[in-house]
């Protein structure tokens, strides 16, 4: 970026720790202030079990921690740190990477979908919802109390409950999530179908959006809203 003349700087966050994320919030309000654009796209997915040859094998059981951990409440806890620099923008946005493999079909049960959709559910109601996930799948009862077999889609379902939420509590801030599409990166060890640039098309056009054009609480996938 900065070879192309952009002002670029890098700063790095673990999703994991907390040290690391108030060392990230606190850069940006002394170096800049405010925060105009959130994009949450840090997460992991055990596509192999061993993240094909870079961490032991890790068995479902114990994905369930790590996915959730990092996907969801990182993701959370980053986002609640930088809420009141954003909130010193005048045109705020933030944009969560989803995915197709959150969406709510995944529910075995129209009782888990109606509460994961209820317009009364709040932020604290869906993190104690997403660590029941985690406790069923470490104890093995995950299956018969409705949860998905798939700790990467739950992350991601509850990043698209989430992005709902905020967007109900938080009316200034356009808040929207976003399907790329499976591309082809690391984490899936580059066997996606699209290019990265591809399925960054539609987070940037979402971050970039006019504020004239105020779009929030939609999940997206190729430029367009699409049902969750």
């Amino acid at each position: 970026l900065q070879a192309t003349g952009c002002n670029a700087v890098f700063q790095l966050v673990d999703l994991t720790n907390e040290e690391s994320i108030q060392s990230a919030r606190d850069y940006v309000a002394q170096e800049f202030g405010s925060l105009d654009v959130l994009v949450n796209n840090a997460a992991v997915c055990f596509n192999d079990p061993t993240l094909y040859g870079k961490v032991d094998f890790t068995p479902f059981e114990r994905q369930a921690g790590i996915s959730v951990g990092t996907n969801f409440f990182g993701t959370l806890k980053l986002t609640q740190a930088m809420m009141p620099l954003l909130k010193e923008s005048p045109s705020p946005r933030i944009v969560n990477i989803a995915s197709a493999a959150g969406r709510l079909s995944i529910l075995k049960t129209p009782e888990k979908r109606s509460f994961f959709t209820d317009e009364g559910l709040c932020v604290a109601d869906l993190g104690s919802a997403m660590a029941q996930f985690v406790s069923d799948v470490e104890n093995r009862i995950h299956a018969q109390n409705g949860w998905p077999n798939t700790c990467y889609g739950m992350s991601k379902l509850g990043i698209i409950a989430l992005t709902r939420l905020l967007s109900r509590d938080e009316p200034q801030i356009m808040v929207n999530s976003v399907d790329p599409g499976y591309c082809a990166t690391d984490q899936n060890s580059n066997q996606g179908y699209i290019s990265a640039t591809q399925g960054a098309q539609t987070p940037v056009a979402l971050a970039l959006l006019p504020e004239s054009k105020f779009v929030s609480g939609g999940h997206f996938f190729e430029g367009r809203a699409i049902e969750w």
